[in-house]
């Protein structure tokens, strides 16, 4: 209990100090520039908690959805009735503020973000390295025979290069561009290769993960086992394994898991065993002698493997590498957002604050540290959503001063204000009707709406009538 009371906490602040990161670059920058601020909110609608210091109006907002800086110079208008309950000051007597300001006071939130992921980033690479997830590749461990997989042309050991010629590096990689790529018919172009057959293009079903959670049926994916260290003196050491290779298949059986290689090399009887090893971009095959050890009673070959995690976010690399896989995910998201082939596809694999939530909740029962790393990766999705040329958004307040520079002519109030209240509605309105659809996803609460088929109730009244009555 104390352990789940923990990880809420938990889950709260590393959500909480993302927005405090956001909106404390607005505040600090406009605060420098010499903006009216009149309230620094954490959260949205009314105030659970609030206290007037110096002017400004610090509060706890009731939806922990986000947060907002109140700065009337930048929001002539205000957005009062969907912040919260904020005092509207005289507006028409504040100073004018120069676009460049306006620009700096934008820019500065993102910007925050960005900062503070590099920060997680470097916190990252300190952790000990069987913590990291590695692109181990994908690769297929088996093909049941008569599946449409197998009809295909797909086998067991070969692994997935491309889909739909975007390059695929996970099997995270892997479930999203089939998502992002199958169309209405769920139907793929697999890149695969194996040493036998080289590289092929196969076409392949696949399968929503709203109706299923195997990609494609018939097909098994390898778990590829990653050597975190090789014991000095050992049969691996003595044939040149190394730390950080990964185990694919062991004598042309592609491997499941951990315990299925460990059982293929008991089986061995410390007869001679071929591993296919990917090391890099290279894959190598490795004859490994097994020993029979006293001390463990079984026979080995001496490594220990480290744990290789499928993320949608890396911990693996330099903080700029980090940052880049980041960014190169939410910018494949928005690109699939606006391709008519995609579109519909990359909209219901989106989500909201509920599924934010879930996920900062899950990698949280994982390992601190995967938490920080998806707390990096949320950082750098709020910076780059953020800066998108919305209204509401800071990119929006950005197009408006770019206008005033450019034209010397100020956006009208009225239309600053209808622009922003309108879109702050639309994306409120998303934001509900996205956590609506991952509660339902989570729980299936949908069923306690949907009415019996008329056939279902008819048969339930004939039913009803055909009982006998009981005397009273």
């Amino acid at each position: 209990m104390l352990e789940i009371l923990f990880i809420i906490v938990m889950m709260i602040f590393l959500f909480g100090i993302t927005i405090f990161v956001h909106e404390w670059g607005h505040f600090y920058v406009a605060k420098r520039c010499g903006l009216v601020i009149e309230a620094f909110s954490i959260g949205m609608g009314p105030a659970l908690w609030k206290k007037e210091i110096d002017g400004i109006v610090y509060k706890i907002g009731a939806f922990p959805i986000g947060g907002y800086v109140s700065l009337p110079q930048l929001d002539p208008a205000g957005m009062e009735k969907i912040q919260g309950d904020n005092d509207e000051a005289d507006r028409d007597t504040l100073p004018e503020v120069t676009p460049a300001k306006k620009i700096a006071v934008a820019v500065a939130g993102p910007l925050c973000n960005i900062i503070f992921a590099l920060f997680l980033a470097f916190i990252v690479t300190l952790a000990p390295q069987q913590e990291f997830a590695s692109d181990t590749g994908v690769f297929i461990a088996g093909v049941e025979s008569d599946s449409p997989a197998a009809q295909a042309g797909l086998q067991a050991g070969d692994e997935i290069q491309k889909v739909n010629g975007n390059k695929v590096s996970s099997w995270y990689d892997t479930r999203v561009e089939c998502l992002l790529g199958g169309g209405e018919a769920q139907r793929v172009d697999l890149t695969v290769f194996n040493p036998t057959e080289g590289e092929r293009t196969v076409q392949v079903d696949v399968n929503h993960p709203d109706k299923s959670a195997i990609l494609m049926d018939g097909v098994y994916e390898a778990a590829p086992c990653q050597i975190l260290q090789v014991v000095p003196d050992s049969p691996a050491e003595q044939a040149g394994l190394l730390a950080d290779d990964v185990l694919i298949s062991i004598n042309e059986t592609m491997i499941q898991g951990t315990e299925h290689f460990i059982e293929i090399v008991q089986g061995s009887k410390g007869e001679e065993i071929q591993l296919l090893v990917k090391r890099g971009d290279e894959n190598l095959v490795v004859p490994v002698i097994p020993e029979y050890s006293e001390e463990n009673d079984q026979v080995m070959i001496g490594i220990q493997f480290g744990g290789a995690l499928s993320l949608p976010w890396t911990l693996k690399g330099n903080p700029f590498e980090q940052i880049y896989s980041d960014g190169s995910s939410i910018f494949r998201l928005l690109k699939a957002l606006v391709t008519p082939s995609e579109s519909k596809q990359a909209a219901s694999g989106l989500g909201g604050p509920v599924a934010i939530f879930t996920m900062i909740f899950i990698s949280l029962q994982m390992s601190m540290i995967t938490a920080i790393g998806l707390i990096r990766f949320i950082n750098i999705n709020l910076a780059v959503l953020n800066l998108l040329p919305l209204p509401v958004l800071d990119g929006g307040h950005i197009c408006f001063a770019l206008w005033e520079m450019i034209t010397k002519r100020k956006v009208h109030p009225k239309v600053v204000a209808t622009l922003v209240n309108v879109f702050a509605i639309l994306l409120l309105t998303a934001m509900a009707f996205l956590s609506w659809r991952d509660v339902d996803r989570n729980w299936n609460v949908s069923r306690f709406f949907k009415k019996a088929p008329f056939e279902e109730v008819e048969t339930v009244i004939e039913t009803e009538q055909a009982e006998p009555q009981s005397a009273e």
